[in-house]
C-alpha cells in the first residue's frame, strides 16, 4: 500500500459511470488516489500485471465489452496477490458473489450501495483481506489456489497442436481437414482449451496466447 494512502484503479464498461466513480473516490478522502481508469478489460490486465503503477485496489465492473469482469479478476489473481479486487455490479451482487470469490476478489458491492460501502471496504481490501471472510478469500489465498490450478492445467499434445492453428487464424473446418478429424472433435478440444484459459471465445483465446506468450 502507498505510504500516503491507497492507490486505486477503476474499470467500468460505461464511460460516464467510470468518470463518476473515479471522481467520487478521488474526492472521498485525501488518502484515496485514483491512479488510472479504463473501460478495457485487456488494458486492465496489462496495466495490473505489467504497468509501471499497479494499484493497491482494483474496482472492477462485472460487465465489460471485451471480457467478463470475473475472467479479468481470475487472470490478474493468477499472477499476483499484490492487488486487492472489489467487484461492482448494477445488478444483485448475490448473483455474482460466488463467481467473483472463486476468481479471487475480496469483495463485491452493488453500484447503488457504492457510496455507503466502498469507503469501509477500501482499507480492508488494500491489505489483501476480504470484507466477508465467510465468502471471500484473502488475495494471497486466492492467488495460491488459482496459480496452482493453472499450473496443473497443461494442454494435451492435441490441444496444443489445435491451439497453434487457432492462433494462426485457421477455422474449425480447416483444422479438421488438416488433422483428419471431425469438426466436432476440433470444437471439443477448443472448448477444453477455453476452460483452461478462462476464456469464452476464440478471440479471447488468441488474445491471451499472444499477450501472455502461452505458446
Amino acid at each position: 500500500m502507498e505510504k500516503n494512502g491507497i492507490s486505486i484503479a477503476v474499470v467500468d464498461n460505461d464511460p460516464w459511470a467510470l468518470q463518476s466513480v473515479a471522481r467520487w473516490i478521488d474526492g472521498s478522502s485525501p488518502s484515496h488516489h485514483v491512479i488510472w481508469k479504463t473501460t478495457s478489460a485487456s488494458e486492465t490486465i496489462h496495466r495490473c500485471l505489467f504497468g509501471s503503477r499497479q494499484p493497491d485496489v482494483l474496482i472492477l465492473d462485472i460487465a465489460l465489452s471485451d471480457a467478463s469482469g470475473v475472467s479479468v479478476c481470475a487472470k490478474i489473481r493468477q499472477h499476483t496477490a499484490d492487488i486487492g479486487i472489489i467487484g461492482i455490479t448494477a445488478y444483485d451482487p448475490d448473483r455474482y458473489a460466488s463467481d467473483f470469490a472463486q476468481a479471487g476478489a475480496q469483495a463485491i458491492i452493488a453500484k447503488e450501495r457504492l457510496t455507503r460501502e466502498c469507503l469501509a471496504a477500501l482499507p480492508i481490501v488494500a491489505e489483501g483481506n476480504p470484507t466477508n471472510p465467510s465468502m471471500f478469500m484473502t488475495a494471497q489465498q486466492a492467488h495460491t489456489m488459482i496459480a496452482t490450478h493453472h499450473s496443473s492445467a497443461q494442454f494435451s499434445p492435441r490441444e496444443r497442436q489445435i491451439l497453434h492453428m487457432v492462433v494462426r487464424g485457421m477455422s474449425t473446418a480447416d483444422i479438421a481437414a488438416k488433422l483428419g478429424i471431425s469438426p466436432n472433435t476440433v470444437f471439443t478440444h477448443i472448448h477444453r482449451v477455453s476452460i483452461k484459459l478462462g476464456t469464452s471465445n476464440r478471440s479471447q483465446i488468441i488474445q491471451q496466447c499472444k499477450q501472455f506468450d502461452i505458446l
